[in-house]
This record gives C-alpha cells, sequence and structure tokens, in this order.
C-alpha cells in the first residue's frame, strides 16, 4: 500500500512576499535620512560649532584687524545664513509654497483632461485613487476633483500650524508667543542685548525675555520681541531650527499636492504600464505638466537647503526637533 505525500507549497517569490514602498514613504526616509546623516557629519567636522556665533554688533563700531591676526576659516557658500538662497528662499518659503499651489490648482481646473473619443460616452472609470490616504474613483481630470478639495483642507491645516508654530518670528507677537519660542524661554534662553544700542533693553527685559517695564520706555509694558533689529539675541535654551522644519514642511505638502500627478511627471518611473494609464499621461496638459514641475524643482530645493541646514547650524538635538516638527505638521495637516 503505498501513500501519498502531499506536495508541499512553492515558496512565493521575494517580490510577492515584500511589499514596495510607496513614493510618499521613500521620500519620508529621504528626508530623515538627510537629517541624520548631515547632523552626524557636521558633529565629526564641528562645522556647526563655525557658524554657531557671529558678532551682533554693528560693523562700524568694530575694530578691524589684518586678515593674518586671527585665521579664521573661510566658510562655504550654504555655511554663510546670508546666502542668497537662505534669504530669498528659506525665509519665504511658505510664500513660495502657496504660489505654487495657487498656480497648479488654477492649472488644474482650467485645462482638465479630455477622455478620448471611444469612452466619452461610457461610465467613467472607477479605478481608485488615492486622495489624503483615501480611495476615491479616478475622474477624467488629470487629478480627481476630490484631491483638489482635499489639497484646500491641507493648505488651510498646514497654514494654520506653520502660523502658530513660528508666528513670532514673521508676524510679532500680537497673538502670543509662538510654540518654538515658549519652548526656547522655557528652556532657559535670555534675550542679551547689544553692548552698542541706542535704546538698551531693561536689564529685566534683556535676562527674561518678556517685557519692557521701563518708566521712561516708549512701550512700558508692552511684549518685548527679542528679534536682532536692535542688535539683541537670544542666547542659550533649545532653538528648534526652523529651517529644518520648513523644509520638511514645504516639501511633504508639495509632495502630497503632485502626487497623483507622478506618473504624468515621471513616467518612466511611476507609470503602473496599462493602456489606461498610458492614455491618462498623454491626456494630461503641458501646462500642468510644467506646474507640477515646478513644484518638483520647489521639493529638490527644500530637500537641498535642509541638507545644508544639517551640515552647517544648530545643534543636533535643534535639527531633529525641527525635522520632528515638520513631521507632524504633515500628519496634522492631513487630518
Amino acid at each position: 500500500m503505498s501513500t501519498v505525500t502531499p506536495a508541499r507549497p512553492r515558496p512565493r517569490p521575494a517580490a510577492a512576499r515584500t511589499s514596495t514602498a510607496s513614493p510618499r514613504q521613500r521620500f519620508i526616509n529621504v528626508l530623515l535620512l538627510t537629517v541624520i546623516a548631515g547632523t552626524c557629519f557636521s558633529v565629526l567636522n564641528s562645522s556647526a560649532a563655525t557658524t554657531a556665533f557671529r558678532s551682533r554688533l554693528p560693523a562700524h563700531t568694530l575694530t578691524r584687524l589684518e586678515d593674518t591676526a586671527f585665521p579664521l576659516p573661510k566658510l562655504p557658500f550654504f555655511g554663510d545664513k546670508r546666502n542668497i538662497l537662505n534669504q530669498w528662499f528659506v525665509k519665504r518659503s511658505w510664500a513660495w509654497v502657496t504660489a505654487v499651489y495657487v498656480l497648479l490648482s488654477v492649472t488644474l481646473l482650467a485645462f482638465p483632461a479630455s477622455a478620448p473619443s471611444s469612452q466619452r460616452a461610457s461610465a467613467p472609470s472607477t479605478t481608485p485613487a488615492i486622495v489624503n490616504g483615501r480611495a476615491v474613483p479616478s475622474t477624467e481630470l488629470a487629478v480627481p476633483t476630490g484631491h483638489l478639495y482635499g489639497s484646500l483642507r491641507r493648505y488651510l491645516l498646514a497654514s494654520l500650524y506653520w502660523f502658530y508654530l513660528t508666528q513670532a518670528t514673521w508676524f510679532g507677537r500680537s497673538l502670543g508667543p509662538s510654540i518654538t519660542l515658549r519652548i526656547l524661554r522655557s528652556s532657559g534662553a535670555v534675550c542679551v542685548p547689544s553692548a552698542v544700542s541706542n535704546d538698551p533693553l531693561s536689564a529685566h527685559a534683556a535676562h527674561s525675555g518678556l517685557e519692557s517695564t521701563e518708566p521712561g520706555h516708549a512701550a512700558a509694558g508692552a511684549p518685548l520681541v527679542c528679534t536682532g533689529a536692535k542688535g539683541e539675541y537670544w542666547r542659550g535654551g533649545h532653538d528648534v531650527s526652523g529651517h529644518a522644519f520648513m523644509m520638511v514642511h514645504c516639501s511633504l505638502f508639495l509632495l502630497e499636492l503632485v502626487y497623483p500627478l507622478l506618473p504624468a511627471l515621471f513616467p518612466a518611473l511611476f507609470s503602473n504600464g496599462t493602456r489606461s494609464e498610458a492614455d491618462r499621461v498623454r491626456r494630461t496638459h503641458p501646462i500642468i505638466v510644467l506646474a507640477g514641475y515646478a513644484a518638483v524643482f520647489v521639493i529638490i530645493l527644500s530637500w537641498w537647503m535642509l541638507l545644508m541646514t544639517s551640515l552647517f547650524f544648530h545643534t543636533p538635538m535643534e535639527k531633529l526637533t525641527g525635522a520632528a516638527f515638520g513631521f507632524l505638521g504633515w500628519y496634522v495637516s492631513g487630518l
């Protein structure tokens, strides 16, 4: 009597066992690795310490010495906070993001993709598209209409998050100190006045950073903003890296904005090879593609400035907390 041995199940191919990470997951990993790698490099080479202190005194009050008296290492272009990209891109990054968001939204509404004649009378496609983490039916537009509504909600939430996290830097303290300023002050930072100033801060205000209480001060009792306009500056405490936060925050928002357009922008990388997908890519208007490339350019520039911030500025913990606030903003704006 013979026995039948059951056949062993064939092992699944490696491609079937492991799920491929989405472009979103890959980009988040790239941002995280950028901060970690740049921070490690700066610690090993002490590049952040080289740019940590700059004189806050007016240049005309300083004694000019020969360049050879105290030789200092020459800062690289991106190690100098006065470089043009830092002044005109990073410090105005949300304005650039807003411009790209408006441009892409207007072009998506103004140049909808037209369906092929053989499909105009047929029912709309039910191929799902991902909008804010949820599957929605795709339409004949280059981007589903639901994605535009979701992007508007995401933009409003991301703007509020950015405003309340950093608004003291850009908008003063009319609504109270920002979250980052509260962290800075609660961690022991003091506002140090300039040694040369026509309007010196009171001793109490300078060492508390709260408000000026001098009777003769023109704004007695008014909130004191330590902006550096008169030479004053914050010293000590935990200064959350606003640059790291903004670059992560901006790049992730723009990634979500152009996410449905990735097959049209990079067909060789993101197309699934189906005929319907190829038709949809061909029907995407060239103006929409150009607007999408503009968003991708801002994303790449944000990543580059995130790398430069990680290499040259702030302490390791300040850079990590800044990036963490950026990832948190991406999560909050997607709720």
